[in-house]
C-alpha cells in the first residue's frame, strides 16, 4: 500500500501538481489508519482477554545502512511500529520484551535452541 502511494506521490510531485499530491497523501494516511484499526479488531476478536507482547526493537538498527539491504531498510522504515503499538495499547493489555533470542526461544517452555542450523542437519550414521 505504501509503496504504491509513494510512487503516485513522487510522480505528482515531479509534475508539480500540488492538489493531487495532497490528495494521495491524505488517502495514504487514511488507508494506513484503516489498516491499523482492522488489525486491532482482528487481534481483539482472535485473542480476547490476552496480553499482546511486542519486541522492544530499536528502529535505528533495523534501518541501519551497514546491517540491512536497501529494500529491507525501506520496508522497515515505512512500518509505523509505535503507532500500531499505541493503538493496540489503548484497548488491550500490551508489553514490551527484550528482542534477544525471541526467534530461538520457545514461548511455552523457554528452551533456547543453540543454533538454528543444528536442528536442520541430518543425524550422522
Amino acid at each position: 500500500m505504501k509503496i504504491v502511494y509513494e510512487r503516485k506521490k513522487a510522480f505528482e510531485h515531479r509534475k508539480g501538481i500540488r492538489e493531487l499530491y495532497e490528495k494521495y497523501k491524505a488517502r495514504e494516511r487514511n488507508r494506513e489508519k484503516d489498516f491499523r484499526n482492522k488489525l486491532l479488531a482482528g487481534l481483539r476478536r482472535l485473542l480476547p482477554n490476552s496480553i499482546h507482547v511486542f519486541e522492544d526493537l530499536d528502529k535505528g538498527n533495523i534501518v541501519s545502512r551497514k546491517r540491512v539491504k536497501k529494500s529491507r531498510r525501506k520496508r522497515n522504515h515505512r512500518t509505523p511500529w509505535r503507532r500500531i503499538h499505541k493503538r493496540i495499547s489503548e484497548i488491550a493489555l500490551t508489553a514490551f520484551v527484550d528482542p534477544s533470542n525471541t526467534s530461538r526461544e520457545c514461548s511455552r517452555c523457554g528452551y533456547v535452541v543453540k543454533t538454528q542450523e543444528a536442528d536442520l542437519r541430518m543425524p550422522e550414521m
